[in-house]
């Protein structure tokens, strides 16, 4: 206990000390102002010009890194600029920090009980993004900390962590490594969009929405090696892995996933690309679980093939998705199993209108990165809309859905409202007011069932966020 109280103290000077830091009137002097504002986003690469030459860079599809190999902020779809923002110390720098004001609304249904609770919380982030020749270093730790009542809420003490190696990077070879690790004492998801996009490249980041009383540890951790077979074609082997853990005590659940994607790509023209997907995946459910069919340990195997494509229809508008089949095998013991087919898909669409963008996300898949412990794939679908009203005023709003494929699962849906202004434009400070309306279905472990309504006030400090948005209005995806 005295070493987790030390910690806490420990957070809160840093916090404390950033704060400061970040209402100083003379802030947008800290930035470095060395580095041109429109090479925060990495380049996209080129197609060589000398089609014979046999190491040549290969066509990036659709104006994007045909490897994917750029490294996002943490929780978000933006993407890590790779200069420093903010205030720090070379390659260790703090880009953002805020302090806000959150009021609680809980009502529960069956045995569920209900409640309100008033706290403040501080919360920043910390960057460290170091290049070594041609590989690349980022970790990111984002920690929060909540106080009520003059005191340190004890069981707030949530962690979010990413890191991201650009290990290997040659014209035809690229090799990256990911690990991302989360950690809620109290679970509640808040800090981060449920669902993000990027209308510049196209990007998503999908985050978890669910909320439950007890303790929450996610890690999740995936490896990218990829070849380019020519400029038009290449393939990938991803090999991931995901372990969940939910609860204290009896009421402890742990999931674990083991598995991986290959893929191969090709660029049909400037403007379309199609491939082929395969995944196999084990989960395996331990302790109480939130199965439906079983609340002792159980295995299930998953194998999916599928068709993918990605389009840019318009300089503004680019879609891409997936189709195909998933078959599924539960071992409850040696001697039982059950099989099923199911189809599969997979759908994202990012629209740039001017000063607003729209992003549209529906995917299939496993649940233990969104908050839940299942043995049961779940289809979600998410809807956002942001849009800048005027030249300090910014709002956006956001809903979506989440429910297990089998009859009786799991089910929950949120619907979010954001607005932000800008107070101090050469300090970049924002007015944030933000409004979380939550519902959740079904007795399962670990979670709540009822309504829940948020509601956040508070202030943002975030150098290098306007810049960021001229940049990406100046520069839609370009089209041959």
């Amino acid at each position: 206990m005295q070493s987790k109280r030390h910690f806490h103290v420990h957070i809160w000077q840093i916090i404390s000390l950033t704060l400061g830091i970040c209402l100083l009137p003379n802030l947008g002097s800290a930035q470095d102002t060395g580095q041109d504002a429109g090479k925060q986003t990495p380049a996209p690469q080129g197609a060589s010009k000398d089609a014979d030459k046999k190491d040549a860079e290969p066509a990036s599809p659709l104006d994007l890194a045909w490897t994917e190999s750029y490294i996002r902020q943490i929780g978000t779809s933006g993407v890590l600029a790779g200069n420093r923002e903010g205030i720090g110390w070379g390659s260790l720098y703090i880009p953002s920090a805020e302090v806000s004001g959150i009021v609680d609304r809980f009502e529960g249904t069956n045995t569920t009980p209900s409640g309100s609770s008033t706290f403040a919380v501080l919360r920043t982030t910390i960057v460290y993004d170091h290049r070594i020749g041609t590989s690349r270093l980022a970790f990111q730790y984002m920690p929060s900390m909540a106080i009520a009542e003059g005191q340190v809420v004890g069981n707030f003490s949530n962690q979010n962590t990413s890191l991201d190696l650009l290990l290997y990077t040659r014209p035809r070879w690229n090799v990256k490594f990911g690990d991302s690790f989360r950690y809620y004492y109290t679970q509640q998801s808040i800090g981060f969009p449920y669902l993000d996009v990027n209308s510049v490249t196209a990007g998503f980041a999908i985050n978890s929405f669910l909320d439950g009383a007890g303790r929450w540890l996610s890690n999740s951790s995936n490896m990218t090696i990829a070849y380019a077979l020519s400029r038009r074609a290449s393939i990938a082997v991803i090999p991931n892995y995901t372990y969940s853990e939910s609860g204290t005590g009896v009421n402890l659940s742990r999931g674990a996933s083991y598995g991986g994607t290959a893929r191969w790509g090709y660029r049909v023209s400037e403007r379309q690309t199609v491939g082929l997907e395969y995944t196999g995946q084990l989960l395996h459910e331990s302790g109480r679980g939130t199965s439906t069919f079983t609340i002792g340990p159980s295995d299930t195997i998953y194998h999916t093939i599928s068709g993918t494509a990605e389009r840019q229809l318009s300089a503004t508008l680019f879609v891409e998705g997936s189709a195909g089949v998933t078959t599924s095998t539960i071992a409850y013991s040696l001697s039982q199993t059950s099989r099923e087919w199911s189809p599969y898909g997979r759908f994202g669409l990012v629209k740039q209108l001017g000063r607003s963008s729209v992003g549209l996300n529906y995917s299939r898949g496993d649940t233990l990165s969104y908050g839940l412990i299942s043995n049961q794939y779940a289809d979600r679908i998410d809807l956002t809309f942001r849009s800048q009203l005027g030249i300090r005023l910014y709002w956006s709003a956001s809903a979506g859905y989440l429910r297990q494929v089998g009859s009786g699962g799991f089910s929950g849906k949120y619907a979010t409202g954001d607005l932000q202004f800008l107070l101090a434009p050469r300090a970049e400070l924002f007015a944030v007011f933000d409004y979380y309306r939550k519902y959740q279905s079904a007795s399962v472990n670990n979670l709540f069932t009822g309504n829940h309504d948020l509601y956040v006030f508070g202030v943002r400090w975030e150098p290098g966020r306007l810049q960021h948005q001229d940049q990406g209005q100046s520069s839609p995806h370009k089209m041959n």
